[in-house]
């Protein structure tokens, strides 16, 4: 039985009675068609179907090959219009299926700071579709024939072309001089066929060299730089990097001010900066006063700082406001500074000859006169700290204890891989000079923890 046309959205039966087939999708309790055709059902079977009238739309199913325009780039994901299916008949798609996401971990084998630095927006890729619920979700690393089919460059919007003569790059502009690195395709520069092996200038497993590891820890807010004659502008309002006050999160270009800088966590979502710098100045000369916030949403972040012109009423703050209300939260009033201690922590400056360990494993209840007691049966603690997250002062399951050298590799023999309470204690030497408890690399800029988790799976040391 036959009725008459339906076009996509029109709801062709109810799921009680029929099942979908062919042409629709189940929502709730309708089958509604996703294409212009007409509605077959069948009796015998209790299937419905609509039978395409022409060019019909086609569902993305995982392990898809789709070429894709990047439309958008995050520091760990990019975001790609799907504009054709490779191998199959259809090419329309439905509306929450035209637009792909990739992590920035799907790119190549080898550590991509940010998206960007593998690819730009304009550039043709061909993707695997690997998910397609909630969001489509493509990957190019490992999967023979996919990466950047086309780039242009950004500074004069000429052609990329492949290079292999250069230690970390593997495209260059032949007009401007221009150099960067691409996830390059097999068949970069030669349409959507399969071309030349030039996926091998990728390098995959190598690690970058001093020129790609210099550009790359500059961090996002230096390579914000906008170039006028970027052949990429679709025409739309630029939006630069914000260097002044302008509470947004990060305050990548807020000048430091002087005085006590003091952390405030647990803030209640709607406390926004008027409201946490009036709290505080009522307890002595406010600075400056921030509450952080999300810079894609502009949501709060939970947490601010305060800075006071004084040592004396930035104690005061501390001793009235640490763990008292705020709009229904109990706040966390201590010290920022990573140099200075509150006078209330009890941390004294070691002794000379003394050795600082680090604890790891700690019972989650351990307490710094917890730990001070089991440290104390091999010898004097000048220093015991169980670190405890700064928003809501529970403990991370770690801590430090300083001791006389000659005890503290006594303690560590008696109680590396020992129990207390349950967990298994590790207990070592602390790395001072900070390149791996600090996650530092070899200049001294801080690692992200993505970062470091990479390294961590390729057997790297932090």
């Amino acid at each position: 039985m036959n009725e008459e046309m339906v076009i996509p959205g029109s709801i062709v039966a109810n799921c009680s009675e029929w099942i979908g087939g062919e042409g629709v999708i189940t929502q709730g309790s309708d089958i509604i068609s996703v294409i212009t055709g007409y509605v077959e059902f069948d009796a015998d079977n209790g299937i419905v179907n609509v039978n395409s009238a022409g060019e019909g739309i086609r569902t993305l199913e995982s392990g898809d090959v789709v070429i894709a325009e990047v439309v958008r780039l995050r520091e760990s994901m990019v975001e790609a219009n799907i504009v054709e299916i490779q191998g199959k008949s259809f090419r329309n798609l439905l509306p929450n299926q035209l637009r792909g996401q990739m992590h920035v971990t799907k790119l190549v084998d080898r550590y991509m700071h940010e998206a960007k630095d593998a690819m730009r927006t304009r550039d043709i890729i061909r993707a695997v579709v690997t998910e397609t619920e909630p969001v489509i979700r493509l990957e190019i690393r490992g999967h023979e024939g996919c990466g950047v089919l086309h780039a242009i460059c950004p500074d004069c919007g000429d052609v990329l072309n492949p290079i292999d003569d250069s230690e970390d790059w593997n495209v260059r502009c032949d007009n401007c001089g221009h150099e960067s690195f691409r996830v390059l395709a097999d068949s970069y520069g030669d349409g959507y066929g399969m071309g030349e092996e030039l996926s091998e200038l990728n390098r995959a497993g190598k690690r970058w060299g001093k020129t790609a590891e210099s550009r790359f820890s500059k961090g996002p807010a230096a390579r914000s730089t906008v170039i006028a004659a970027d052949y990429r502008n679709d025409g739309s309002d630029i939006s630069l990097m914000q260097f002044g006050d302008t509470g947004r999160g990060g305050g990548g270009g807020r000048n430091k001010p002087r005085g006590r800088k003091l952390f405030v966590g647990g803030i209640a979502r709607g406390v926004e900066t008027p409201q946490l710098k009036e709290l505080f100045e009522a307890h002595g000369e406010v600075v400056d006063a921030i509450v952080m916030v999300d810079k894609e949403t502009g949501n709060s972040r939970g947490f601010g700082f305060v800075t006071f012109a004084n040592d004396e009423d930035a104690e005061k703050a501390i001793s009235a406001l640490n763990k008292t209300d705020l709009n229904g939260r109990k706040i966390s009033v201590n010290d920022a500074d990573s140099g200075k201690k509150s006078k209330d922590n009890g941390r004294k400056e070691a002794p000379a000859g003394s050795a600082r360990m680090y604890v790891g494993g700690l019972p989650w209840e351990t307490s710094d006169e917890g730990l001070k007691t089991l440290f104390s049966n091999f010898g004097t603690v000048h220093d015991v700290h169980v670190v405890t997250d700064r928003g809501t002062g529970k403990s991370k399951g770690f801590g430090f204890v300083t001791m006389p050298e000659s005890e503290a590799k006594t303690a560590i023999v008696e109680l590396n891989g020992s129990k207390f309470n349950g967990r298994k204690l590790k207990v070592q030497m602390s790395n001072s000079s900070g390149n791996k408890k600090s996650g530092r690399n070899k200049e001294g800029n801080q690692r992200s923890s993505r970062e470091m988790q990479a390294r961590r799976e390729e057997g790297m040391k932090d």
